[in-house]
Parts: C-alpha cells; structure tokens; sequence
C-alpha cells in the first residue's frame, strides 16, 4: 500500500502541496481498510513525503527530505544517507556469481570469462527505497580473503576492500545520465514504469591504476541532492 501511495504521488496525481483526500474516500478508492491506509500514511510520513497537519488534513511535502552529497567525495551510499541524518538500511540482496561479460570485462581490465563476484541490493534511507545498486568484484580478488557473504552488503564496499583485502580506494570515474524505469527496477524502487531515474556508472580504481570495483546505481531523483564544485576558466 506504501509504494502504491508513493506511486500516485510520484506520476503527479498528487502533486506536491496537494491535499490528499481524506482517509474514508482515499480507501475507498484504493480498495483497502482505514486501518491499512493509516498505517501507509504514518510510514510515508515517517519517511518526510507527506505532512499530517491537524485539522487542516495530509498534504504532499513541497520539500521533502533529501539526501545531499558531493559528486567530488567517493563515499559509500551508506555513508552517504547517514552522513545526511538518514538513517542507512538495505534489503533485497542477491549475490552471485558470473563470468564478468563484455561490458564489465571492459571496466574492470577482464576476460570476459574471468568471474566477477555480482552484489545486487536496494538501499534504503529511513525505510524509503532511494538506490538499487549493482556491484561487481573480481573473484580473484577475493581468494585470498577470509570474510562472510554478509560482509559484502552490511558496510560499504569500500571498507570491505580496506579491511579484508588491504587495498584502497585512491579514485573513481564515474558517468551520470538520467533514465527511465524499466519494470523491474520501478517494482524495486516503487516507482512507476517509465519514471525518471538517476543511473551512477562508476569504477574505483587503487593508486596503482588498478581497477577493483565496478558499481552501477539506479537513483530516485526526489530523494537526492547532488553538489558539484566547478572551477571558473580563472582557476588553474
């Protein structure tokens, strides 16, 4: 019910500002009981999309909470929900493992055949669905390591690649382009199909020039805010 809520508030049936009907015509329409709506309703609340006024009615935040970020600090989505007074949460995960492909081959200086270790997850900022992300790593990498597959979705990436394979991040490439949800990524972020999407390429590199992380994240535009520094033609 949450993410058919935050459906219609997303394709614009209820705009931001708007008011939302009140709680009997409102479950009427999505065909629920008041109780199921109310406790809808609190969690989008919780979540800051919709404000509670009493005795004037519920109303889609004009400004709801954002995670803000540099794009010029390679943090960890983790780090970087948290590091905006959100609380960090994941579920959905799926690990396996794959022979790299082309593409990834291509990112990460692979065989295609080599196999690289696949993470996939939807990241969560206090309960709200804001990332799904896909992250490869070498196999070989991991050989020589002693860990747990929980080690590779609970802490972020990178502190895994510190701490269990001594090996630090020293930069990253990354790409950004806004596009539209497909099916399956809409039903993981709970969005409607064709919705707009922010996608985040990147690959983390050691000082060595060796690449060892190639990540792909599927951002929701709404819960996002990124901050870019731009020298002017002046600045060497």
């Amino acid at each position: 019910m949450r993410q058919r809520l935050r459906i219609l508030i997303s394709t614009g049936l209820y705009p931001p500002g708007s008011r939302l009907p009140n709680e009997e015509e409102l479950s009427e329409t999505l065909g629920v009981s008041r109780t199921t709506l109310r406790e809808a309703l609190q969690a989008l609340a919780e979540e800051g999309l919709i404000l509670r006024r009493h005795g004037h009615g519920t109303f889609v935040n004009q400004h709801p909470q954002q995670v803000q970020g540099s794009l010029d600090r390679n943090l960890d989505i983790s780090e970087l929900i948290r590091a905006s007074g959100h609380l960090p949460g994941t579920r959905d995960v799926v690990i396996q493992t794959m022979p790299a492909g082309s593409e990834v081959a291509i990112r990460l200086s692979l065989a295609p055949t080599d196999e690289v270790m696949v993470i996939e997850r939807v990241r969560l900022a206090d309960q709200r669905p804001v990332v799904f992300s896909i992250d490869f790593l070498p196999t070989a990498l991991l050989k020589a390591a002693s860990y747990e597959l929980t080690d590779l979705y609970r802490n972020s990436l990178s502190e895994f690649l510190v701490q269990r394979l001594g090996l630090t991040i020293h930069h990253a490439l990354a790409r950004l382009r806004p596009v539209l949800a497909e099916v399956w990524l809409a039903q993981k972020l709970g969005l409607s199909p064709g919705a707009p999407v922010l996608y985040i390429e990147q690959v983390d590199y050691t000082l060595e020039q060796r690449p060892v992380l190639f990540s792909q994240g599927y951002h929701v535009p709404d819960a996002f805010e990124f901050v870019l520094y731009r020298r002017g033609p002046g600045e060497s």
